[in-house]
């Protein structure tokens, strides 16, 4: 179960980049979701040859697949909402990137404790801009059909999976013999992300094509 989950995750991972490709899309920066496409992409790629075909550790590859995806989500709210919350996106900016630096103390002893500091702030940066989202949407007077909204799947996405993920990774980080929970831990994990993929890769067909 647990390889046909962490395969199928894998194997989806690079359909949100080619439903972009299709769309003529995979180059255009300005659109929100286009940077975590790529890194998604990358990551399908590193994750599948470095990882799972070497062997090869990928502790420290966390971090640096954390710091850009911060960046990338970052990149994501601010686009969505330019030019509006400047200042706010700038002490979240600010929080994030003290709390990832903070996380660096716990990298090489407690690695699950260094990710689940840094997914609290970015789940709490989530909730408060995918909040703002929804409240522009009730107080808009034009009826939206959310269904071929594709800025509703990319929010869905991110909610269930930075919400899930850091539920994970912080009851991992309080389990004192985390071999005894590795089996349901890395299930739950490998679903979590193979829903993330799909939602973005749904959202992007949602998209119309760039001309």
């Amino acid at each position: 179960m647990y390889h046909f989950l962490i395969h199928t995750a894998l194997s989806v991972g690079i359909l949100p980049l080619l439903v972009l490709f299709s769309k003529k899309r995979a180059f255009v920066f300005k659109e929100p979701i286009t940077p975590f496409i790529w890194l998604t992409f990358i990551a399908t790629l590193y994750e599948g040859i470095v990882a799972i075909a070497l062997k090869i550790d990928v502790s420290y590859w966390r971090q640096i697949y954390l710091f850009l995806e911060i960046l990338t989500v970052f990149y994501f709210y601010f686009k969505l909402f330019q030019p509006r919350f400047k200042t706010v996106f700038r002490l979240f900016f600010a929080l994030l990137a003290v709390t990832y630096v903070i996380s660096f103390y716990w990298i090489d002893n407690s690695p699950l404790v260094a990710v689940a500091i840094n997914m609290v702030s970015l789940v709490f940066f989530i909730l408060f801009f995918s909040f703002c989202w929804v409240k522009d949407l009730f107080k808009s007077d034009e009826i939206q059909n959310l269904w071929e909204n594709p800025v509703f799947y990319f929010l869905v996405a991110f909610y269930i999976y930075y919400l899930v993920t850091m539920s994970l990774f912080l009851m991992g980080s309080f389990i004192s013999d985390m071999s005894l929970y590795f089996y349901d831990f890395a299930i739950a994990n490998a679903m979590t992300t193979l829903i993330l993929r799909i939602l973005l890769t749904i959202g992007i067909w949602k998209m119309k094509r760039y001309y």
